[in-house]
C-alpha cells in the first residue's frame, strides 16, 4: 500500500513547518486537512501557507473555495483522495496536515458511504435558512436521532441533515450507522502538541502578525457573510469585525481573538490526546 503521512496538532503547534521540512526531506506534496484553509480571500486569518512557500513545495486544496461556499467532512474526503492519487502518479509522498479532526478521522478511518446527489438542494437550503425557516424543527421531524444529537442552533449540522435526507431519501443517522470503508492506504501519523507556555505564546505572536500583515483588510474584503457559512467559524473573523464596525477596539479585538484561539486549541489537544493516536 502506498504510505500517506498525516500531521496532526492544534492551531499554532508548527504543523505547517513541520510539513514544509518533511516535503523538502522526502519530495512530498502537503495536502490541507483545515476545514478553513480552504477559503479562498481569508489567507491571513486562516494562516495559510504563503505564495512562496506552495511556489517551492507543490501544495493542494488550499484557497480554492469562495468564502459563501459550504463544505464538509464528505466533500474534503472525496477531494483529499483525488489530490493524494495525482502526488503519488508524481512520485510524491503525500503529506496531510491540519487541526480540523472530523477530516483526519475521516481519511484514517473513512467515511459511511452516503450517495451523491444533486448540489442545488443545498442551495435551496441556505436560501431557506436565510428567510429564517425553522429547519431545526424540519430536521426533528425527518431525523429525529440526528435532531436529539445536536443543538438547536447547530445551522451547519442540521443543513447537512437535512440536505443528506432530501438527496438521499434516508436520513443522515441512517448512513452513520454503516461501516465506513477504508481507504487503501498505509497511514503514518505525526502527532505535535506543544506545552500550554509555548502553544499561547505562538497564538499571541501568530494575532499580531496577522493584523501587520492586513487581516483587517481582508476580512473588510469578504464580509458580511451568511451566519451558516463554514467561513463564518474562522476565529478571528467576527472579532475584528465588530472594530471594524465600530463595536469594540483593536486591542479588544486581538485579546478576544487570542482568548478564542486558546479555547479551541484546547479542545483540539483534548481530541487529539484521545483519538489521533489510536487510529
Amino acid at each position: 500500500m502506498a504510505k500517506v503521512v498525516v500531521i496532526g496538532g492544534p492551531t499554532a503547534s508548527g504543523k505547517s513547518t513541520f510539513a514544509y521540512k518533511l516535503a523538502q526531506e522526502k519530495q512530498g506534496i502537503i495536502l490541507n486537512g483545515d476545514s478553513l484553509q480552504v477559503y479562498a480571500g481569508l489567507e491571513i486569518l486562516t494562516d495559510q501557507p504563503p505564495t512562496k512557500t506552495q511556489r517551492e513545495i507543490p501544495h493542494g486544496l488550499y484557497g480554492f473555495l469562495d468564502p459563501t461556499k459550504s463544505y464538509s467532512a464528505g466533500l474534503w474526503l472525496s477531494q483529499i483522495v483525488n489530490e493524494i492519487e495525482k502526488g503519488l502518479q508524481k512520485g510524491l509522498l503525500p503529506i496531510v496536515v491540519g487541526g480540523t479532526g472530523l477530516y483526519l478521522k475521516a481519511l484514517l478511518e473513512g467515511i459511511s458511504p452516503i450517495p451523491l446527489f444533486d448540489p442545488v438542494i443545498r442551495q435551496t437550503l441556505h436560501e431557506r435558512h436565510n428567510s429564517q425557516d425553522d429547519l431545526y424543527q424540519e430536521l426533528q421531524a425527518v431525523d429525529s436521532l440526528l435532531a436529539a444529537r445536536i443543538h438547536p442552533h447547530d445551522h451547519q449540522r442540521t443543513l447537512r441533515g437535512l440536505e443528506v435526507f432530501y438527496g438521499t431519501g434516508k436520513p443522515l443517522s441512517y448512513w452513520q450507522t454503516l461501516k465506513p470503508i477504508p481507504l487503501p492506504y498505509a497511514f503514518e501519523t505525526i502527532l505535535l502538541m506543544p506545552s500550554k507556555k509555548e502553544l499561547h505564546a505562538k497564538i499571541s505572536n501568530r494575532i499580531d502578525d496577522m493584523v501587520t500583515k492586513g487581516v483587517l483588510e481582508e476580512i473588510a474584503a469578504v464580509l458580511p457573510l451568511p451566519p451558516s457559512h463554514t467561513a463564518m467559524k474562522a476565529i478571528g473573523l467576527r472579532e475584528f469585525w465588530a472594530f471594524l464596525e465600530g463595536k469594540s477596539s483593536l486591542e479588544e479585538a486581538k485579546e478576544l481573538t487570542f482568548i478564542h484561539t486558546c479555547q479551541y486549541a484546547k479542545r483540539q489537544k483534548t481530541w487529539f490526546t484521545h483519538q489521533f493516536p489510536s487510529l
